[in-house]
């Protein structure tokens, strides 16, 4: 199996958000009284991403702070540590992306269901690391926060992408609510930014993975009580777990060979979720 297994990673684990908005573009808060809700709702870090600018701001005390931006085209793409803004108007989306690529930006696709894109539009872009499988503001205002079939419709091709949650918070209402958590040596910006280029996290609105296990052909998660495990795959493989009473904690899935991906999706207490990244066959 293809896929880095974040809990086999020694380091610790580092909570953030990579799609924010404040007062620079279209956001509610300014810069700092962003940074500082995250940082009460116990955020690691955060990146701040102004439609078409890149704001500069300070975060608090053990905090990190990352830069990047947003560009609206027929896709919204995101690019985590842009050096220098540029114009991106009359760009396409490639365009955009590869000029994001030439500055050693992590580039994501942003709220697909949202933006009305299809995900054959999506494999016909290159040299993006992921898409948004869930936006909190989108998901808010019009019920269009999720992006799963979009996600296994491209990994059944075998287009190797990972999947992000993220807040896209532009009024206070949006802050702290979806997350990735990264395992990292240190919260620096290096160790973060390698972490999340390796695809070594997972996605949550709420649910903590306890562990995740890869022995032989076995995949075993272990997480808080919750409603259901799902082995999401290609066509008829996979499997969902829930309990006969109650709630299930764990679940064990046997690889068959044939399923192309495995991603694992769990649905904790009241709706929360929490995603990994693909394992590939």
């Amino acid at each position: 199996m293809n896929f880095v297994n974040p809990f086999e990673v020694k380091g610790n684990w580092y909570k953030g958000n990579l799609h924010t908005h404040t007062t620079n573009s279209d956001g509610e808060a300014t810069p700092e009284e962003v940074l500082e809700i995250y940082g009460k709702a116990g955020y690691n870090f955060l990146c701040i991403t102004d439609h078409n600018k890149i704001t500069e701001a300070k975060a608090p005390e053990n905090m990190l702070f990352l830069r990047g931006s947003e560009k609206n085209s027929r896709n919204h793409i995101v690019g985590i540590e842009l050096q220098e803004e540029f114009d991106g108007e009359g760009l396409t989306d490639q365009q955009i992306i590869d000029r994001m690529n030439l500055q050693n930006a992590i580039v994501i696709i942003a709220h697909p269901y949202w933006s009305g894109v299809t995900s054959g539009e999506l494999l016909r872009l290159n040299g993006y690391l992921g898409i948004e499988v869930f936006n909190t503001v989108c998901n808010r205002l019009l019920g269009k926060g999720y992006s799963t079939v979009h996600f296994d419709e491209m990994l059944q091709t075998g287009r190797k992408i990972m999947g992000f949650a993220s807040d896209d918070t532009h009024s206070r209402k949006d802050a702290a609510h979806s997350f990735i958590m990264a395992k990292a040596d240190s919260c620096t910006k290096k160790d973060i930014l390698a972490s999340i280029k390796n695809g070594c996290f997972y996605s949550s609105t709420g649910v903590i993975i306890k562990n995740l296990e890869i022995a032989g052909s076995s995949i075993k998660v272990t997480c808080p009580p919750a409603e259901a495990i799902d082995f999401i795959a290609f066509n008829s493989s996979g499997k969902r777990f829930t309990a006969e009473k109650g709630e299930i904690e764990h679940a064990e899935y046997a690889v068959r060979g044939n399923e192309i991906y495995i991603r694992i999706e769990i649905t904790g207490r009241n709706g929360k979720k929490a995603w990994t990244n693909p394992l590939f066959l």
